[in-house]
């Protein structure tokens, strides 16, 4: 519990000093005699380890490669053509006004999804990202006008080519 100190006129907890010099003034002065360390770091540090231990049980095991000397490598050793991929799927962005629309055929305009997306009460503004074909970003009023537009066009097809994916941008 902490104590409290009435000064000009505001309550400031009160200063605990500590009960015994740190080892570096110690030295300083001369004064230094070692001691034991605290037991309850080890004990932190060994249930750290038991948990670092508990959680790489299971991860890496493909039988299917045999690293030197049969041993199994981790998920990181092996390698993986797109880099490095987590493991946890990524959780889906939660609702919000802005919708991010993907698999788009490389010939769909900014206006052919304004036609579409305006079909919605509370549309704004369509954007694509030029750097990258395939990809736009619709805004809406609120999360209620984007999450009825994304229901309605889930799987569109523009121009009879790939269905619309569409789920809401991140923030």
């Amino acid at each position: 519990m902490k104590e409290w100190l009435l000064f000009h006129g505001a309550y400031l907890p009160r200063i605990q000093y500590a009960k015994t010099k740190s080892d570096i003034i110690a030295k300083a002065d001369g004064t230094f005699v070692p001691r034991e360390k605290r037991r309850r770091h080890e004990e932190k540090g060994k249930k750290k380890k038991d948990q670092h231990d508990a959680n790489q049980v299971g991860v890496g095991l493909t039988p299917a490669y045999g690293g030197a000397y049969g041993t199994t490598p981790s998920l990181l050793q092996i390698p993986y053509p797109g880099g490095v991929k987590s493991m946890v799927p990524e959780a889906p962005a939660p609702p919000n006004n802005i919708l991010f629309i993907q698999n788009l055929p490389n010939e769909t305009t900014p206006m052919m999804l304004q036609m579409l997306f305006q079909q919605y009460p509370g549309f704004k503004e369509v954007r694509m990202v030029e750097a990258k074909p395939g990809i736009a970003f619709v805004e809406y009023g609120d999360e209620m006008q984007s999450t009825g537009a994304m229901h309605g066009l889930q799987g569109f097809k523009i121009l009879q080519q790939n269905s619309m994916l569409i789920t809401y941008a991140k923030k």
